[in-house]
This record gives structure tokens, sequence and C-alpha cells, in this order.
């Protein structure tokens, strides 16, 4: 439409809204009042507000226009505004009696249960209002469990109002949570006689309804409710629910959207609406719409419930848990939010926290099948195959059509080596309403068995049950991989490609295929394309994240990570990977910013807490840090780790007593915690406690004699106590046990310590020979070379380093001295190099400065290293350069006196007989 007849048809609205406004301007609040009444009888709801709204502009005290707006936000399900409206009136005047029954609607809504009953009284008399409140205060008793004060609490009410039909009402939701649907519907209908138009009583009736099966009867009473008040919100969303249980997602959105237009504001309209996004396979979107409710209102238990699905669906398995945690700890007897924790730790790998979990369900209700089969799989992943198939047989004897739970029992006896095993997985894809799974194990078990043959046999089944789909081509793609078949195991995965552009596993099968075909290209081409698809996708995102930093590319790298945070605003594992990356190539402040922004979106979340006490302590800040570790410790209460890290940041902040406390509480949890074990012998060292720390050591290489950390940690022990021998011994035995670079490290060391290093190098070598990219070998190797003056060598190990990280400033640094100590003239341009990238760095300018002297420009040298000297002023190395420049600019006075205060500090450096001899000769051209 052109812009002009806009403009046009704007303006004369604009001038009525003018002229409205000055009218109001000489209206008396009450007339306003009046005014906004016919509105809200006449349904127009929106100008009835605007006109409440002028009248308490004029008179902000006006308590009956507080009273209509409130009663206006109620009906769209504006809670918090709501309560706050009738707040106001109760305090301007309004009569107390009828203000607190809508508080209380208010509070209920929001289900604030507690704060109903310490805030209402129960009231006196029997007016109305005061039956209401009575009723009003049990259905909070109901919400809070306590069903006795519930009973009590109606019973007076009933007695001073035997035809009341709120009270009617609470006693119908009172038999419906003692379990008794007759007597519910009983006291319903009771209160419908009272009340034939009774909006709330003939809520319940159609809920009660559709429980005992009766959907039809259920959609007719809401749209019973539809007639008398068409805009009624939860009927919408009642007829919403029915639809989404039906599986008509079209028909319960619409229902939703209608409830929306009306109450915008409306908590359970949207959580519909996250719903209905989930289970259309909007997930992204779903977390995103609870994102908003749980902003509003951060316990409303249904969102809170679906937010954590929502999150394992994802992979966000904290903030899964933390969800959960949330739910399970308001409604401790809800089996399903228990059981979604149980599930969440599972797959979290924490089974122990997963069993004490499910095993709460299970002392409750010790024949929930359900229950019993998330103990099944929680025995199953560990290994457990005998308890896992007792508790299966046992859901199966409880349930015998359930097809997912003969999958779980042939699963199990498959582990026990039980023939009955596949028979029962064959049997479970047979089941009518059987779903994927058993088919999906008869797939997965023949891949691990390298069965390829037998596995594609199933993947043609369950394409047969299913039809054809990516994930039956991705199962294809994999079997074929299994039979070395790259050429048809590519067509399988690009097949599923072909029916979902967007499917990541697929496309992430492909990369790996190009990777290992050295097209990292073509990598990265696959998740493009899914970003092509789907410019949010954020496993796309992070893959690239990954290909860029095996390629070296951090920039990158850190590029795709903070893409995906924008892109997710709520998603935690870009964050959480960006704040990690950044604290491991030193950037703390930035790393600090990345974890708070994690921990903000995720209060409870124990990756986040990690993270920001990580960063935290990386920057200094020991008491923040310990603060973030002490509320992981809270979060995770059983674990040990979070106890082994509050231990660290303790020993960091040089409470080692703390610390102790801290790993001893770790290895009561978790008696074989390497970590803890670890620190805990290395503080007793430090406190020269060594029996204490040998006894670490004994145990840990008594529980684990297969790992080489107890030998380690007994070696590390002797070395302190200069018992060379035991520790040269002690460290063989690990490295023997586990061979690395850093157990060669310490043999280095000890044989270092006993005037023996050319041995330790021929170790290095001889490892480097088979492990030639081993970095830290190659670097230590240099660095001894240097220190035995075996310059030449170590220029060449520096080189390789070189090679492999060009911009590494120690690698650079070491391999300009090398050269020019091995008098190379390539020596200047590797130190130029070196300070280019970080030219106040006093090590790289002492090198620079010193190559510079030693090349024939003292002057430009001795620059270079008095500024090294500023920046370091205790370097004895570098006081020494200085003053040997000094001796060859000519200043020879300065030179002798900076070489006696040198001298006289006591302190050891590699040049001090040359210093001494220096001294001397300056010292005779004196006399």
């Amino acid at each position: 439409m052109p812009a002009f007849l806009e403009l046009r048809r704007l303006l004369p609205a604009l001038f009525v809204g003018s002229a409205l406004l000055a009218g109001c301007a000489d209206e008396s609040a009450p007339s306003l009042v009046d005014q906004a009444k016919k509105m809200a009888a006449a349904g127009d709801d929106k100008s009835a507000i605007i006109q409440l709204k002028n009248a308490l502009a004029a008179d902000e005290d006006d308590a009956e226009a507080r009273f209509e707006l409130g009663k206006l936000y109620l009906a769209r399900l504006d809670l918090a505004a709501a309560e706050k409206e009738f707040r106001r009136a109760r305090e301007a005047g309004y009569p107390a009696a009828a203000a607190n029954v809508m508080i209380a609607r208010a509070l209920l809504g929001q289900r604030a249960f507690q704060r109903l009953l310490d805030e209402l009284p129960a009231p006196s008399g029997k007016s109305d209002d005061a039956l209401a409140l009575h009723a009003l205060r049990a259905t909070a008793e109901l919400g809070l469990g306590r069903k006795d004060d519930a009973r009590k609490t109606l019973a007076q009410a009933q007695a001073d109002a035997p035809r009341n039909a709120e009270v009617q009402l609470a006693l119908a939701q009172l038999a419906a949570a003692d379990g008794k649907p007759a007597d519910a519907m009983k006291a319903v209908d009771e209160a419908l006689q009272i009340d034939p138009a009774h909006r709330d009583s003939l809520l319940l009736k159609g809920d009660l309804l559709y429980a005992s099966g009766k959907s039809a009867e259920a959609t007719a009473t809401y749209r019973d409710i539809l007639r008398i008040a068409p805009r009624h919100p939860n009927a919408r969303l009642a007829l919403a629910g029915i639809a989404l249980a039906e599986n008509r997602l079209a028909e319960a959105r619409k229902e939703v959207d209608g409830a929306l237009a009306f109450t915008p504001s409306s908590l359970q309209a949207h959580y519909l609406r996250a719903l209905i996004d989930f289970k259309e396979g909007k997930t992204e979107r779903a977390r995103d719409g609870l994102a908003a409710v749980l902003k509003s209102a951060p316990e409303f238990l249904p969102a809170l419930q679906l937010g954590g699905t929502v999150e394992y669906a994802l992979g966000n398995l904290q903030t899964a848990e933390a969800h959960f945690n949330k739910v399970v700890q308001a409604a401790p007897h809800d089996p399903y939010a228990v059981r979604l924790l149980a599930a969440t730790q599972l797959r979290m790998g924490r089974f122990d926290d997963a069993a004490r979990t499910i095993g709460v369900a299970l002392r409750r209700n010790a024949d929930d099948p359900a229950a019993l089969t998330v103990a099944g799989e929680i025995a199953l992943a560990k290994r457990d195959f005998a308890q896992a198939a007792r508790y299966f047989e046992d859901a199966a004897s409880r349930d015998p059509g359930n097809a997912a739970i003969r999958t779980e029992l042939g699963i199990s006896r498959l582990g026990l080596g039980d023939e009955r095993a596949l028979a029962d997985l064959r049997t479970a894809a047979g089941m009518e309403g059987a779903g994927s799974r058993a088919h999906t194990f008869l797939i997965l078990d023949g891949l691990k068995r390298k069965q390829f043959d037998a596995a594609l046999a199933s993947i043609a089944a369950l394409e047969k049950k299913e039809g054809a789909n990516p994930l039956v081509w991705n199962y294809r793609g994999a079997a074929y991989l299994g039979k070395q078949d790259k050429v048809r195991a590519r067509a399988s995965f690009e097949e599923a490609l072909k029916l979902d552009r967007g499917f990541f596993p697929a496309a992430a099968n492909l990369a790996q295929l190009d990777l290992q075909e050295k097209r990292p290209a073509a990598a990265r081409q696959r998740f493009e394309s899914i970003l092509a698809a789907d410019p949010k996708h954020l496993g796309a995102m992070l893959a690239l994240a990954e290909l860029a930093l095996r390629s070296g590319d951090e920039k990158t790298h850190t590029r795709w990570l903070e893409k995906a945070a924008a892109a997710h605003p709520q998603a935690q594992e870009p964050r959480l990977a960006l704040g990690s990356h950044l604290l491991r190539k030193g950037s703390a402040a930035q790393g600090l910013t990345v974890a708070r922004e994690a921990v903000n979106l995720a209060p409870d979340s124990p990756a986040a807490l990690e993270l920001l006490g990580s960063a935290q302590l990386a920057l200094g800040d020991s008491a923040n840090a310990l603060a973030s570790y002490r509320k992981l410790v809270e979060r995770q209460p059983d674990q040990a780790a979070p106890l082994a890290k509050l231990a660290y940041a303790q020993w960091v902040a040089k409470d080692a007593a703390g610390a102790r406390r801290s790993l001893q509480a770790a290895l009561q949890r978790e008696p074989d915690f390497r970590d803890a074990q670890l620190l805990l012998g290395r503080i007793e060292i430090e406190a020269e406690r060594f029996e204490a720390a040998y006894r670490i050591a004994r145990r840990m290489q008594a529980q684990k004699p297969e790992q080489a950390a107890g030998f380690v940690l007994e070696g590390d022990t002797a070395f302190v106590q200069k018992d060379f021998p035991a520790a040269l011994a002690a460290f063989e035995h690990a490295h023997a046990i586990a061979p690395s670079s850093a157990t060669l490290a310490r043999q280095h060391r000890v044989l270092s310590a006993l005037q023996r290093a050319p041995e330790g190098e021929k170790r290095i070598l001889a490892w480097l020979s088979t492990h030639a990219d081993d970095a830290p070998a190659r670097l230590l190797l240099a660095e001894s070379l240097i220190k035995r003056h075996e310059y030449a060598a170590a220029a060449r190990h520096y080189l390789v380093l070189h090679k492999k990280a060009p911009d590494d400033l120690v690698v650079l640094n070491n391999l300009a001295w090398a050269l020019h100590q091995s008098k190379d003239a390539r020596a200047l341009g590797y130190a130029t190099r070196a300070l280019k990238l970080r030219p106040e760095d006093p090590a790289i300018l002492d090198t620079y400065g010193w190559i510079l002297a030693q090349q024939g420009q003292p002057a430009q040298g001795l620059t270079h290293l008095r500024k090294a000297l500023s920046k370091a002023p205790d370097a004895a190395e570098i006081r020494y350069h200085v003053a040997a420049t000094l001796y060859q600019t000519g200043e020879h006075d300065r030179a002798r006196g900076e070489l006696e205060r040198l001298l006289a500090d006591a302190t050891r450096f590699p040049q001090e007989q040359e210093a001494r001899e220096l001294l001397a000769r300056l010292r005779n051209k004196k006399s």
C-alpha cells in the first residue's frame, strides 16, 4: 500500500486520540471508572484499561479504579500486575475483605501458595468474601500438599455455609487430590447447582471428565464455558491441552493463540506454545519461549520441567539438571520429575547420583515400571548386567505389553551374554506399538560386534517399518564404514542429507571422511551447507569452531563460538567452550566475562560455576574463586570433583588446612579419586609430612596398580628428600606402566641432580624417535642442551619446534639465543621476530639487545638492555649484560659499579665467573 494512503488514514486517528485525551482531562475519576465498567461489560477490555489508567492519572488513590483495573488484569492472567493493583486498592481504602479475595486469586494463579497463607490470614465471619477466602486458603494448602489442613479449613467453611459454590469447588479439588474422582464430580456438580455459570467449577468438571477418559464430554464442557465467556483463556488452554494430547498440533496452536490474543501475559499460554514448538521439533524456538516464561516466573514448575526436557534434547545436560532439580525440590513426590532428573544424571555419566535419585522414587513406589526401567538403565551403564536384568524383568512382569521394557531387558541380557537377549530384542521389535529402540539396539549391537551384514539386515527391517529417513541412511553409512566400503558409506550419508539437508549426524560423518582424506575445506563446506538451511544451527557452528581450532586458526574458532553464543542467547555450550578456550590461551579477563554470562543463564549449572571459579582463580581473585567453588560443592554435595576444585583454590589461597579438609571429604566420597590424592600428596610434601605422602602414594598403587600416578607421587616425595636413586626408580616404574614425556621429564630432572644430564637427554632422544611431535619433550631436551652449552644441538631442536609453532615466543627467544651462542648469523633475525611479537618482554629485550651488542652494535644493544632491566630490575643475567655492554661502549666506571652491586648481592647466575673476571680487569685498569 502506498505510504501516503497510510498517512491519510493515520492523521484523523491521531486527531481523534488527541480529542479523547483532551476530553479526559476535564472528567472526574469516578466518571472515568463508570465509563470503564461499561466498556468492560461490552467486552472492550483494552479501552476499559485505558480509561481506568486515565482515572488513576486524575486521582492515583482512587480505590475503585485500582480494584477494577486489578480485575481486568486478573481476567487477562497478568497475575503480578493484578496482585499489585488489588494491594494498592486495599491501601487506598477498598474493603479489605473483598480485596483479599482477589489478592488470593492472583497469588493462586502464580502458585505462590505459601505467600497466600502467610499474607492473608484466615478471616472471621460468614460473609461471602470470608467463605471465598477460606476456600482459596484451602486450595493453597492443597497446593503445598497439606491435605489435612485443607480438610479442616473446608470443614469449618462448609459448616458456616453448606451451599456456597466456592466452598464446594474447593471440596471437589480436595476429593480429586485424595484420588476420589467420583466424590470430586459430586462436589463440583453441587457447586454448579448453586451457580450453573460458575466458570471455575465448569473448568474443573471438564478436567475431571478428561481425566476419566471422556475427552468428548470434557471438550463440550470447555465449550460451555466459552459460550458464557467467549474469551475465557483457561477454557481455551484446556482445549489446547486436549488437542496437544491427541497430537492435533495446529488446532492446539490455534487455541493457544486465541488465549494469548486476550491474555498476552499468560504464563500457561506461553508454556503451551513452547510445548507445541517442542513437539513440532522446533527445539531452540521452544527454549527461547520458555526462557521468557522462566524470566517472569522462575519457579513455574511446568515450564521448568519442559525447560529441562528441551535442554536435555539439545544436549545441555547441566542446564537440564538444574531445571529438574528445582522441580524435584518443589515437588519431591512427582515421580516423572524424579525420573527425568535421574535420566539426566545418567546421561552425564554420574551413575551413583542417578542411582540415588531413582532410589527415592522406588522407595515410594517399588512397583512403578517406569522407575524400574530407569533403575535398570543405570545398572546397565554401570555394567551391572545382572542387576539391570532383575530391574527389567520386574518392570516387564508389571507391564508385559511394553515393548520398551522388553527392549531394555534384551539389552541387559545381551550384556550378560544371555542367549535370550537377541530373542528379546527381536520380540520387542515386532510388538504392537514398538518404537525404533529395539531395532536400533540390534543395529548398534551388530556394529559393535563388527557383524556388519547383520546390522545391515536390521537396518533394512527398520526402514521397512518406518520408511526411508535420514537416521536409517546414517546407520547404513556406519555399517558400510565398518566394512571399509567408504564409497557406499559416503553415498549413504549423502542420501541422508538428500532427505534432510539439515541432518547434522550425516554431515558430521561426511566431514570426518573428508578430514581423513585431507580435505578440510570440504569438511567445512558440510557444516556451512547446514547453516545455509538453518542459519542458527548450533551444532554446525560448534563443529566449524572445532575445525578452525584443529587447523590452528584460533581467531576463526573464537569467532564461531561468539556467533553461536549470539545466535543462541540461552545456550550454555558455546559460552562454556569459549570461556574455556579464552582461559587456555591466557585471556582470563575475557574468560571471566563469558563465565559470568554462563552463570547468569544457569546459576545452578555446575559447568558454569566451575568455569567461573577457574577464571577468577586465573586472575588471582582467590576469594571469589572460593565462593564459586563452594557454590559448586553445594550444587553437587555428593560429588568428589567439586571438593577437589575447592581444595585447589584453598591451596592457592595458602589455606593448606582447609584444602586438606576438602580433599579428605572428597576422598570419603570417592576413595580412589586420583586428582584429590595427588593434590593431597603435594600438600603433604610441602608440609614436609613425607610419611603421609608416601602412605597416599602406596594407597594409590594398591588401588590401581595399572596406573602410574601413585609411583609418580612416590618419586616426587623421594626427590624432595634428595633420595635420588629411589626417585629415579619410582619414575622409571611409572614410565614402564604408562610411557609419557611427563615421566621422562621427571627422570631427566633426577639424572640432572645426579650430574647425569646427558643420560637423561639420551632417554628423551629415544622417545622423540617414535614421538617426533611431542613438543614438551623436545623443548625440555633443547633447554637441557642449552644449560650444558650444547648450543648447536639445542638450536636444531628449537628449529623443529619453531616450524610447528612459528609464533611461540619461548621457542623464538631461545632459538635466537642458541644460534647466537653457536655464532650463527640467523640469530638476530629470530630475535627481531620475537621482539615484534612482544616488544615489552624483558627476556626478549635482553636477548635482542645482547645479540646486537655482541654483533658489533653495543650502543643500540644497550638501549634495549636498559629497557629490559627497567622491567626486571632484579634479573642478574640482564644486569650482567648491561655491565658488559657498558664496558664495550667505554663506560668503564658505570660497568664496574654495576658489577660490584651485582656480585655483592650473592645471587647465582650462569655468567657469574665471567662477571668476576671482567670486574677484576676493570679494577686492574683503574689501579
